[in-house]
């Protein structure tokens, strides 16, 4: 067996156990990325906008860095901080460059990939909902007995049958949600492709069952902000599909488009007055949960870091200690709002482009936006096949969802998305061929 072969056997599992365990998948991804270095077969990367893009963002990422050591007088202990921070990103980035090292021949094993591991989301997902504790302890526990907490969160009955807030194998449901979101147009246009090819067959069934079940988790998954960008991936797609690339009639699609809905205002209308249902449609229709007010504050209080670290921002690993500042500031100046300030969630900014600004400057966010713009140009002017464009529609939606939540802080998400980011530009390798190329690495 080739150290080729051996590399895409690892750059495989990394991509499926992305639905297992982060550590799994970045377990895999460093190995393959042992092996992508001594690969002889390997090809030069190619020059795209995406490419330059990611390596102005996390050149700015390093940049900041560096220049908040220095501010620190080079103190030792904030070089170990930096070491769980955000700057740790820059290894999942390796998703990114390896995927680029396939063969075009072996483009139809790295789908597959992806789909076992679409396939492990809805598996998970769905036996989640039915289960108290959360499966990740199930297996985590087998290992090494962990304090954490280990039930997941109740809805309530539904012919006394318990319903759980699904979160598959991961810790959160916004992860979870975050996941399901890269994947809602794969699920939703496959079931369009096969009904085109025969709306009454075996094939358009199964896809329409599996897009049943993928929108119900996702819905008793809750994660708003994942859902909005679902929705603009979904938008997305189907203008590209219909109105740009014309691979469908609208009059059709809109037709097609009524079978899952009516299923779902079936399932919602007999199950409207359940718990479990109310529980997770009042919050999507407007009802405010605990966390929403939370998210203006937070927000509020991370301006003041913009203000005073505009260029290279606070710098990776400083943004709770600085955002503790902040607060504590607001809070004397508001009195009255002093309990919302204490109380508000700490971690992130909740928003990803307050927090890249605010962590690593403007430039950074610059960057941030060009390469969220580089990825929708690409997919929306290529010629790409119907059946592999709809892998990417999910990234745009990442970008939407990032407004309300920071998904590009967590690594079970991050990961996956740049495999997906690395999949589209290698995609284009055999479309648009530039002549100038990056050496190998």
């Amino acid at each position: 067996m080739t150290l080729h072969k051996v590399f895409l056997i690892l750059l495989q599992l990394s991509i499926i156990s992305c639905g297992l365990s982060v550590s799994f998948s970045q377990f895999f991804l460093a190995l393959s990325f042992i092996f992508y270095l001594f690969d002889k077969e390997k090809e030069n990367s190619i020059i795209t906008p995406i490419y330059i893009s990611s390596l102005a963002l996390f050149g700015f990422y390093i940049l900041s860095f560096m220049y908040r050591y220095y501010q620190l007088n080079f103190e030792y202990s904030y070089l170990k901080k930096v070491s769980s921070s955000e700057l740790k990103d820059i290894f999942l980035f390796l998703g990114f460059l390896v995927i680029q090292n396939i063969k075009e021949e072996e483009i139809p094993k790295i789908k597959r990939a992806f789909w076992i591991l679409f396939g492990i989301l809805v598996v998970t997902g769905f036996f989640s909902v039915f289960t108290p504790v959360r499966f990740s302890r199930l297996i985590n526990d087998l290992i090494k007995p962990s304090t954490t907490w280990k039930f997941t969160h109740h809805y309530g009955n539904i012919f006394g049958i318990g319903i759980y807030l699904p979160i598959g194998l991961m810790n959160t449901h916004l992860t979870f949600g975050g996941l399901l979101l890269l994947f809602t147009p794969l699920s939703v246009f496959s079931f369009f492709l096969a009904a085109k090819e025969k709306l009454f067959s075996k094939k358009t069934f199964l896809y329409l069952i599996i897009l049943c079940i993928f929108g119900f988790i996702f819905l008793l998954n809750n994660a708003r902000s994942a859902m909005i960008g679902a929705i603009v991936s979904i938008v997305f797609g189907f203008i590209d599909l219909t109105f740009i690339k014309k691979d469908f009639p609208v009059k059709f699609f809109l037709k097609i488009f009524l079978i899952p809905l009516f299923i779902a205002a079936a399932f919602i209308s007999a199950f409207a007055f359940s718990e479990p249902i109310q529980k997770t449609l009042l919050p999507i229709l407007g009802e405010e949960k605990h966390t929403d007010s939370g998210r203006t504050f937070i927000w509020y209080s991370t301006l003041p870091l913009i203000k005073k670290n505009f260029l290279l921002g606070v710098g990776p690993g400083r943004y709770n200690e600085e955002i503790e500042i902040s607060r504590k500031e607001l809070s004397s100046k508001f009195k009255e709002l002093l309990f919302f300030f204490e109380v508000t969630q700490r971690g992130h900014a909740h928003n990803d482009f307050l927090h890249i600004t605010a962590v690593f400057g403007v430039f950074a966010l610059i960057a941030f936006l060009t390469l969220s713009s580089t990825i929708f140009l690409q997919i929306s002017k290529s010629e790409l096949d119907t059946r592999s464009r709809i892998f990417f529609y999910g990234l745009l939606g990442f970008f939407f969802a990032g407004i309300f939540q920071c998904y590009f802080q967590d690594d079970e998400v991050v990961i996956v998305f740049w495999f997906l980011v690395g999949f589209l530009n290698r995609f284009f390798h055999k479309i648009t061929l530039p002549k100038k190329t990056l050496p190998v690495i």
